[in-house]
């Protein structure tokens, strides 16, 4: 009978974790009254962003406006070299914006508020537990910390995100309001960024600028010259925020894992992969097309290019080990990859058609590749050769 008790002893020290874990879950999941319900604490992203730029002292508005003017000047001179690439410029692309690490932090967080509305919107019927509030600090923190760790790297950004449309599954008076509302595109420049570059990789400074402008002027291009593009993307977007909550699923939150359930989750991954492959596919076009406007177009026109492309490479090549574990563990590196896979699609169209063929992929979303055919450019050739 004394063996016993030890044993006894454990089950019943097991029971009372057991139950106290099931109590604690319980108390954690209870919905709290009036709390809430937002995906993010907005503020506490803005903070930790700030805090993580590693900013020492802002750039005042007077210099701002005055290295934006010059920068006007310098696109206007760019602008029209893109034809020889693209076959014609932009009419028109947006004022140049200069601005500090903190600054770019606001711009992207009003596009992440942008992009992620609609969440928070048909969240809103969830109660509040103190499991999603934790979850909600938890992932405030890591956004703040990502866009703070990127305005430290960014040198240039077109960013036509604000442009995109409202969700499809919004009401009908919203979608009206912000088209009427929707802000302008939008060309920055992060000057402290670029000043790092410039004096960290001795680079030339007034080519450097000619540098960045030319690629986010191209950027300009792909956006303003074909209408399409960004609805487009806006739709993409707007499906894959949609897969994501559950959209059309007639039960977001399952309460049980019933086969009907497993179904529909397996049914919801496999159509958010679907989404998210065909958007790193346009990425990739984007990017890469960019890159190789930069470089084609640079090299003929742009002082101590070469110099540049050097300079470049050795700012990639000095990472630090932090550095590299961010980039790969946020899937950056990954998308810095996808844009030079994108660039040898561009490349090898080229080889097989030249720029008439390139330009083909601007014609409508049926001619964007999919990400197959951006890894295999033969395969989006014959497509396009057998329709026509």
């Amino acid at each position: 009978m004394p063996a016993k008790r030890p044993l006894i002893r454990r089950t019943v020290a097991l029971a009372a974790v057991g139950g106290a874990v099931a109590l604690s879950v319980k108390a954690l999941s209870r919905p709290r009254p009036g709390a809430a319900r937002r995906l993010m604490d907005w503020d506490m992203v803005r903070r930790t962003a700030r805090a993580r730029s590693g900013q020492r002292a802002p750039l005042r508005q007077a210099q701002a406006e005055r290295l934006a003017a010059r920068y006007d000047v310098i696109a206007a001179e760019m602008v029209p070299l893109i034809a020889e690439v693209c076959g014609a410029p932009p009419a028109a692309i947006p004022h140049v914006t200069v601005l500090d690490r903190h600054g770019l932090i606001d711009a992207n967080l009003e596009i992440v508020r942008r992009l992620l509305e609609p969440a928070e919107e048909m969240r809103g019927s969830i109660p509040e537990t103190t499991l999603t509030a934790l979850g909600r600090r938890l992932t405030s923190r890591y956004v703040g910390e990502m866009l703070g760790f990127m305005s430290q790297r960014v040198l240039g950004q077109y960013d036509p995100v604000l442009m995109l449309p409202a969700p499809a599954f919004a009401p009908k008076a919203e979608r009206a309001a912000d088209e009427a509302d929707r802000p302008p595109a939008a060309l920055y420049l992060v000057e402290p960024n670029v000043e790092a570059l410039q004096r960290g990789q001795d680079a030339p400074a007034e080519p450097l600028r000619r540098w960045l402008i030319l690629h986010e002027a191209t950027h300009a291009w792909q956006f303003e010259a074909h209408p399409w593009l960004g609805p487009h993307l806006g739709d993409l977007v707007n499906e894959l925020v949609a897969s994501g909550l559950g959209e059309g699923t007639g039960d977001p939150e399952p309460r049980s894992l019933t086969s009907d359930a497993l179904r529909r989750m397996g049914v919801s991954v496999a159509g958010q992969l679907r989404g998210i492959g065909r958007l790193q596919a346009i990425m990739s076009v984007l990017e890469g097309y960019s890159n190789l406007v930069m470089h084609r177009v640079g090299r003929g026109h742009i002082e101590d290019f070469e110099e540049l492309e050097a300079a470049f490479h050795r700012r990639q090549a000095e990472r630090s080990l932090v550095e590299r574990l961010i980039l790969g563990l946020t899937g950056i590196s990954l998308k810095m990859r996808q844009y030079d896979l994108g660039e040898r699609f561009c490349e090898a169209l080229i080889a097989a058609g030249g720029y008439r063929l390139l330009n083909r992929v601007w014609d409508g979303p049926e001619m964007m590749p999919t990400m197959a055919e951006v890894r295999a450019p033969d395969r989006w050739i014959a497509r396009v050769r057998r329709n026509g």
